[in-house]
């Protein structure tokens, strides 16, 4: 019998870490298809999921910034991008509590493989941006958009 329980429990660990990597990686190729440019790629990490909601921090260039994004009917979705992504902003954003504790608790983790420079790097964003259905789509950049989109933001 307990042969059989490690052998269960085996196979629900490949299943859940191939489940989320499957995420990671469609959250990294969503992000990518939106912002990436040939003249100045697109670096996701790191990648943090909670339930149906991740935070992804980006880097391009010499910008940077952390990703808010909610998983829907069409794969993952933009919700806003930040400097600091923070539990009331999560409240704010509509992520339950839960979720939004874990998503902090794990990017504050994540984090810490980063250097020092990425972190900083990450940071650099200012204000929130919260995207519409145009951005999402891939039709802005958070580098681009309008100053009416977002509640303060400069670079």
């Amino acid at each position: 019998m307990k042969k059989y329980f490690t052998i269960i429990s085996l196979l629900l660990l490949s299943l859940t870490t191939s489940v989320w990597a499957d995420e990671h990686s469609n959250i990294i190729a969503s992000m990518k298809a939106v912002w990436d440019k040939p003249d100045n790629p697109l670096i996701v990490k790191p990648v943090i999921i909670a339930d149906d909601f991740a935070i992804a921090g980006w880097l391009q260039g010499e910008k940077g910034g952390r990703a808010l994004l909610k998983k829907g009917h069409h794969g993952w979705q933009t919700l806003l991008c930040a400097g600091q992504i923070t539990p009331s902003l999560l409240k704010q954003a509509g992520v339950p509590k839960t979720s939004a504790e874990l998503l902090i608790l794990k990017q504050t983790s994540a984090e810490k493989g980063l250097s020092q420079s990425d972190r900083s790097q990450l940071s650099s964003f200012i204000g929130v941006l919260k995207m519409d259905a145009a951005h999402a789509s891939g039709q802005h950049h958070p580098h681009t958009a309008s100053a009416a989109s977002a509640v303060h933001h400069s670079h």
